[in-house]
C-alpha cells in the first residue's frame, strides 16, 4: 500500500532517478537519458551511515519517495531539483502491514 494522499502536500520536491546505461572498463557509469520522476521531501543532514555494503560514507541528505520504488537501487542515479546528481549511497523499501509503503534514498558525496 502506498503512502495515504493526505501526504502529498508534504512532498514539496520532484526528484528524477535514471538507470544505469553502461560501465566502462575503468569503472564509469553512464546513465539513461531519461528517468522517472518521483515526488519527494528531500531532507539534507549531513550523517555517517553505512551503505549496502557496509562501508562507512557520510550521508548529506534522503529522498523520502512518495510510493514505494522497489526497483531503484545504487545503481541508478538521482537527480536534484537544483541539477546536482550526488551518488546514491542507500535505498530502503518500508514496509507496514499491507507490505511495501514508501522508498527512502540516501544520497552523498
Amino acid at each position: 500500500m502506498a503512502l495515504d494522499r493526505e501526504f502529498l502536500p508534504l512532498m514539496l520536491e520532484t526528484v528524477v532517478v535514471k538507470a544505469q546505461a553502461s560501465l566502462d572498463k575503468y569503472g564509469k557509469q553512464t546513465f539513461a537519458a531519461s528517468g522517472d520522476s518521483y515526488r519527494a521531501r528531500l531532507i539534507f543532514e549531513d550523517r555517517l551511515m553505512h551503505d549496502q555494503n557496509g562501508r562507512e560514507v557520510v550521508e548529506t541528505g534522503r529522498a523520502i519517495l512518495f510510493g514505494a520504488a522497489a526497483s531503484i537501487t545504487t545503481q541508478h542515479n538521482i537527480e536534484l531539483p537544483d541539477g546536482s546528481t550526488p551518488k546514491i549511497t542507500r535505498v530502503d523499501t518500508i514496509q507496514d502491514e499491507d507490505g511495501d509503503h514508501h522508498s527512502v534514498i540516501g544520497f552523498g558525496l
